[in-house]
């Protein structure tokens, strides 16, 4: 293709030697390319794109309940214990995390308003306790994490705790459970 050539410096510089059957190859080449592109078939996927399918090789792979509550005895066990925990401390919270290192912002919010309130309260990481954390749920009638119990009752999640907080409806329910 090329040939290399001293030239009067002394130094080797390539030069091009029947350049134009080099370009003719080259074209011919990319023609038959391009032609014989239509005769593949472009490789696709076995699957639906819009179907998930799963292999049954290893447990690993297949679909994971989210939590262990399976039948009436173990879902009644859970919700006495959850109650017990609720009875049992003036101010308790089911949060993400812990209130030195909570786990998301919600949670966060609610460790924070607490604090600044002064107040000492009991909290359970749902994250280490998935059945704690479907129960929790299915106790208050509530589907989202954080949830905070005052007295026995359920108050709320992060936005409620966070407009009482604003109102002083927060402070004044606190402060009855301090006397």
């Amino acid at each position: 293709m090329f040939r290399l050539v001293a030239s009067r410096s002394k130094s080797i510089r390539p030069i091009a030697s029947c350049v134009d059957s080099f370009a003719a190859r080259a074209f011919s080449r990319q023609s038959s390319a391009v032609a014989a592109s239509s005769q593949y078939q472009i490789p696709t996927s076995a699957f639906s794109s819009h179907q998930r399918q799963f292999s049954s090789s290893h447990d690993d792979f297949s679909p994971q309940k989210k939590h262990n509550l399976d039948g009436n005895e173990n879902e009644s066990e859970m919700l006495k214990m959850i109650d017990s925990h609720v009875k049992a401390n003036n101010i308790m919270l089911y949060m993400k995390g812990s209130p030195s290192q909570p786990m998301c912002g919600f949670s966060a919010t609610v460790v924070q308003i607490l604090k600044s309130t002064g107040c000492d309260f009991a909290s359970v990481n749902v994250l280490d306790y998935p059945d704690v954390r479907e129960g929790v749920k299915k106790y208050a009638q509530w589907p989202t994490i954080p949830q905070l119990y005052v007295n026995g009752e359920f108050v709320g999640g992060c936005d409620i705790i966070k407009d009482m907080h604003e109102s002083g409806e927060l402070k004044e329910l606190l402060e009855e459970v301090k006397e």
